[in-house]
């Protein structure tokens, strides 16, 4: 269908932070935006989308940076930034890069514990019995980008099916919790826990601490508890897991607690709460598989966790945050899901962000500007179908160093999960090498990459390669590395 072109004056963002807050712009005919223009161009509110494409994210605060450990191309992989909402953007390392008789890596777990590293993740014997057993990697240095990874099994736990291991402390010790089968048959999941000698060694014999018979944990077959993941608060150990099929739109996070004093092998000092903390709602689609983390300075905390792009998308999964709170004992309220638009303030410690927005832009080839009740002031980039098909800023960087770049973009139709949509990005005509490709999703995903930028003034270049299912770019965001 021909578009109609237009061109839009270029803006230059000269401030950063709250400077922005008191720009505003009309709504020029569109339809009422998720927030108002002031809220929109002010960079310290921000979404809660981290990662267009990715799962069972788990990221610690250490020393002043942020590490995520996933699994890239069947690598274990950290990512490290200073700031949380950068992570995707940040600096890589890969701790393992596969081999050693073992394949097929989930869920890797990123510890520090007695001085030294440890990363728990799940993997199955090469030309084994296909089913997965949990591994530790281990390296002794105080900088996980650097030393050496060492690979060993597990020690003590039995040779049954055993994901999602993690670490849980409170007065009484040091305990491994692990989602596994009570047999050799995949019947049904289950959450355990033994006590640690190590931190690649358990003892005794593991004890169920919950199976899904509540109706919410038994959606899709087999009934699945996974996931565990703990933060102690006050008096109460709470250790979130989640419940029913992953590939379910019914997937959400339970919860279980106990006390900092009592013995966590003994399945009574553990009460399950009777409805989930997080289920589906306002958009999002299956949230589950989370971790726990600080803000900069400490002062809040933060539930990381996936969910599906789409109604009915399984495994295609994304990444998001939002705070979460405690009552007067330290157990974890109850949340709903903040819809992928809506704006809350920046973690706590988090400053210098830019953020420009699509009617800022200068566009070329048959993008326009059009309505968009999932931006964030309601008007979003519409007809990015090839390289002619461009959108342009100016920009003035205010300091030299490592910035992160995230356009905030989603195809137009989400009908082929496996299809992808190539994204060029360009500062002063050079082209960004390895950006990601934008995959399908019902809400705006953040493209992240890293580039070394000069003080000074810079031109922001964005385009795609999605002929016949036109991209929309909704904003760029830069946030200093």
């Amino acid at each position: 269908m021909q578009r109609t072109k237009m061109a839009a004056m270029v803006s230059m963002m000269t401030a950063i932070a709250m400077s922005l807050a008191g720009c505003s712009g009309g709504n020029g005919g569109f339809a009422a935006p998720a927030n108002s223009a002031k809220e929109a161009s002010n960079p310290a509110l921000i979404t809660s989308g981290l990662e267009e494409d990715g799962a069972d994210p788990w990221i610690v605060y250490e020393d002043g940076l942020y590490y995520y450990s996933k699994i890239v191309d069947d690598q274990v992989v950290l990512l490290r930034s200073p700031h949380l909402t950068s992570i995707a953007a940040g600096e890589r390392s890969v701790a393992f890069d596969g081999g050693e008789g073992i394949e097929s890596y989930w869920a890797p777990e990123l510890h520090r514990l007695d001085g030294s590293w440890y990363i728990y993740f799940a993997a199955q014997p090469v030309g084994g019995d296909g089913i997965h057993r949990t591994y530790v990697l281990s390296n002794p240095s105080k900088n996980p980008f650097a030393g050496e990874w060492t690979l060993h099994k597990m020690d003590g736990m039995d040779d049954k099916f055993a994901i999602d291991g993690t670490v849980v402390e409170n007065n009484r010790g040091r305990w491994f919790v692990w989602s596994g089968w009570a047999g050799n048959e995949n019947v049904r999941q289950d959450i355990y826990i033994a006590p640690m000698v190590s931190p690649t060694e358990v003892r005794g014999q593991k004890v169920l601490i919950s199976k899904p018979d509540h109706g919410w944990e038994r959606h899709g077959d087999p009934k699945v508890n996974e996931g565990p993941a703990a933060i102690v608060r006050g008096d109460t150990v709470n250790l979130a897991y989640s419940a029913s099929g992953s590939w379910t739109n019914e997937y959400c996070i339970g919860l279980l607690t106990a006390s900092v004093d009592a013995d966590l092998a003994n399945p009574d000092s553990w009460v399950k709460h009777d409805k989930p903390i997080m289920s589906s709602g306002n958009g999002i689609i299956a949230p589950g598989h989370n971790s726990f983390v600080a803000s900069e300075d400490g002062a809040e905390t933060y539930m990381v966790y996936h969910s599906a792009r789409f109604k009915d998308g399984g495994w295609n999964r994304s990444v998001r945050f939002q705070p979460v709170a405690f009552d007067d004992k330290g157990v974890l309220e109850p949340m709903e899901p903040l819809r992928s638009s809506k704006l809350q303030p920046q973690p706590s410690g988090e400053h210098g962000r830019l953020r420009i927005l699509a009617e800022d832009a200068r566009l070329s080839g048959d993008a326009e500007l059009s309505k968009d009740v999932d931006a964030l002031d309601g008007k979003a980039v519409a007809g990015l179908e090839d390289d002619d098909d461009a959108v342009e800023w100016k920009v003035r960087i205010p300091s030299s160093g490592q910035w992160g770049i995230l356009a905030w973009m989603r195809m137009d139709e989400v009908g082929n999960e496996d299809e992808r949509a190539g994204v060029m990005v360009s500062v002063d005509s050079s082209d960004i090498e390895d950006v990601p490709d934008l995959v399908p999703a019902t809400d705006y995903q953040p493209i992240a990459v890293r580039f070394a930028l000069d003080a000074g003034e810079h031109t922001i270049r964005i385009s795609a390669n999605s002929i016949g299912n036109p991209v929309h770019l909704d904003r760029v965001e830069l946030i200093p590395l």
